[in-house]
């Protein structure tokens, strides 16, 4: 099968990573720049402000202050005759004239223009006045006459002030208006920031942890022995490369695969030819073709004829569990009673029951399965023969069979050593051998749990390791049947 590997990003996993992590902060930089703008914006309209109430106050209140001077030196110019006091009335002339050029700057609005030039219009009037009757012999009932104006003055000068502190409190009105819009930006800002930043953050992962699931996908169908499927990697150049690298290594598992197929399929030929003329052999010496046997040759010949078997069984595996992984063939249901199929398994593996002293116990009552004859007669003499191998000398096997829903469960039990726990995960790979090994009988093949559990998965049931207390180890098979569901 051809390569199925593309590289659409022409960039490292690490680069993808730096630019990922760029793109993440992107939004978050953006947010922060903008918010800092924002905040200065805020803050120069706030100094504007202040500075222009402040100012306002300032130049209002100095205005009122020069009318109480000008008032003050014009009365003593007027009522003391003295031509250094009127010089103070100049002086408070030009302060009044500079404090009101001030404020006339200002941003007031037209109202207030027109009162400050009418103010500065009567200030004028007033000084002319105050300067041309300084040397009047009654100069105190010309200052009374005066002091009319100058209460005007200070009225139009309240009324500035008035307004000045309308303008500072709406300056603050507006300023919190503005920092109310701005924390409102704000929020937006940052609400779309950091969902911009996850939706990133998602596709990166998602763009970053694709190419680890493929490749994790790849090994573990390699692990399951799927090699007939080249992984498929897309990303990042580097992640390519190691896909490129796997499937290097399943089309080398694939050869290594079919070199032991092939191996198997050879030795399993060549082992059958001489071992059926040695097994025609010593058919011939058990039947006393060549001559009468004595008890002891008899016995002898039983232990040849048993060994013979036990090798053909191992090599039938060998050839069985090939066939059954990779050309199994199509099952010939029928109903098959388990009572009579476990009878006759026992009956054929008489003379090793015998030789060992085992005791089988069936307690299958009148039960009965749809399925493979053949196929079940392979599943359950590999678990009987597995039983006897490892059962004590005088051991008993026991066979129950109990009707559950959707099928049948059979259980096969032994007191044999057990499976040690750390053996458990791989009891039912291919030429496992396990830790706890009989120290009297030869070590086997390691298939026949394995082709055992093919057989039930074949069926659509399962074979597993039952869990139980007590010595040996219960084997646990179910068989589904149809028929059985509603019962």
């Amino acid at each position: 099968m051809a390569i199925a590997l593309r590289s659409p990003l022409k960039i490292s996993f690490t680069a993808l990573l730096l630019w990922g992590f760029g793109l993440v902060v992107l939004p978050l930089m953006l947010g922060l720049s903008v918010t800092a703008y924002l905040f200065d914006q805020v803050a120069a309209q706030a100094r504007t402000s202040v500075a222009v109430a402040v100012q306002l106050t300032r130049n209002s209140r100095q205005l009122a202050q020069g009318i109480d001077d000008l008032q003050r030196a014009s009365g003593q110019c007027l009522v003391l005759q003295d031509a250094a006091l009127c010089a103070g009335v100049r002086q408070a002339h030009a302060e009044f004239t500079r404090d009101a050029e001030q404020l006339q700057h200002m941003p007031l609005p037209a109202e207030q223009q027109r009162t400050l030039l009418a103010l500065r219009a009567q200030e004028d009037a007033l000084y002319t006045g105050v300067m041309s009757a300084g040397k009047v012999k009654d100069g105190a009932r010309v200052f009374n006459a005066l002091n009319p104006e100058f209460d005007a003055m200070r009225a139009a000068t309240t009324r500035l002030i008035a307004h000045s502190n309308r303008l500072v409190d709406e300056q603050e009105a507006r300023l919190q208006q503005v920092s109310n819009r701005v924390w409102s930006v704000l929020v937006w800002l940052a609400l779309a920031s950091a969902s911009l930043s996850v939706c990133l953050a998602l596709l990166f992962s998602w763009l970053l942890s694709q190419p680890l699931r493929q490749l994790k996908r790849a090994i573990r169908r390699l692990g399951d022995g799927q090699l007939d499927q080249a992984p498929t990697v897309v990303g990042p150049r580097d992640l390519v490369d190691l896909g490129v690298q796997l499937d290097w290594l399943r089309r080398r598992l694939a050869d290594l695969e079919a070199q032991k197929i092939q191996l198997l399929r050879h030795v399993s030929h060549e082992l059958k030819t001489p071992l059926a003329s040695m097994k025609e052999g010593v058919d011939l010496l058990a039947d006393g073709v060549p001559g009468p046997l004595n008890p002891e040759q008899q016995s002898i010949a039983r232990i040849m004829r048993g060994n013979v078997r036990d090798l053909h069984h191992r090599i039938d595996s060998l050839i069985h569990y090939d066939s059954a992984l990779h050309a199994p063939e199509p099952l010939q249901i029928t109903t098959v009673k388990l009572r009579l199929l476990l009878a006759g398994l026992i009956r054929r593996n008489h003379l090793t029951l015998r030789a060992r002293g085992v005791h089988v116990e069936c307690g299958c009552s009148a039960l009965q399965v749809r399925g493979d004859r053949a196929k079940l007669e392979s599943l359950f003499e590999n678990l009987l023969v597995n039983a006897i191998r490892f059962s004590p000398q005088g051991g008993r096997i026991g066979f129950d069979a109990t009707q559950v829903a959707g099928g049948v469960e059979i259980c096969i039990s032994d007191q044999g050593p057990g499976v040690a726990p750390e053996d458990r995960a791989q009891l039912f790979q291919p030429f496992f051998q396990g830790r706890n090994q009989p120290t009297s009988a030869l070590r086997g093949t390691g298939l026949g749990l394995a082709l055992a559990r093919q057989y039930a998965h074949m069926h659509g049931g399962t074979l597993d390791l039952a869990p139980h207390t007590g010595p040996g180890a219960v084997f646990r098979v179910f068989l589904p049947d149809p028929s059985l569901d509603n019962a």
